[in-house]
């Protein structure tokens, strides 16, 4: 599924609450457009309660720690929202790299060794790495 360039997607969701208010406003008057404003708010509380309950799970791990990765990256997908991931791995990633305005990299790691690095930009996931666990180097 192809996905929108982000100036797009911030517009989309006013352009559409527009749309809705205005097709109230034409057919029902002053009550369509007080039923679109509940639905509208309805709808934006919906999504900050679901945002909020992931939020909660994850504070209640720790950061960059999973229970087991081979579930997560078998579920990962391009294009998947940052929220969309940290529902999957329960816990938010650690960051890898400095703080740049549209990328960001993050890491989670489970008990066995195994890594996840993961690219966003714009907030949604673009590439995403596997690194196995590293065997021990002998020293003799």
């Amino acid at each position: 599924m192809p996905t929108l360039p982000p100036r797009w997607r911030s517009l989309l969701f006013p352009a559409l609450a527009l749309a809705l208010m205005f097709g109230a406003w034409r057919s029902y008057g002053g009550q369509g457009v007080l039923l679109a404003a509940l639905m509208i708010s309805f709808w934006v509380l919906l999504h900050f309660t679901q945002l909020m309950r992931v939020l909660r799970i994850a504070a209640s791990r720790p950061m960059g720690q999973v229970a087991d990765l081979a579930p997560v990256l078998h579920r990962l997908r391009v294009g998947q929202s940052q929220s969309d991931v940290v529902r999957l791995t329960r816990s938010l990633g650690l960051r890898v790299n400095a703080a740049e305005e549209t990328t960001s990299v993050l890491s989670w790691s489970d008990e066995a060794g195994h890594t996840l690095v993961a690219t966003f930009v714009h907030g949604r996931l673009s590439a995403f790495e596997h690194r196995p666990p590293e065997a021990p180097s002998a020293q003799s």
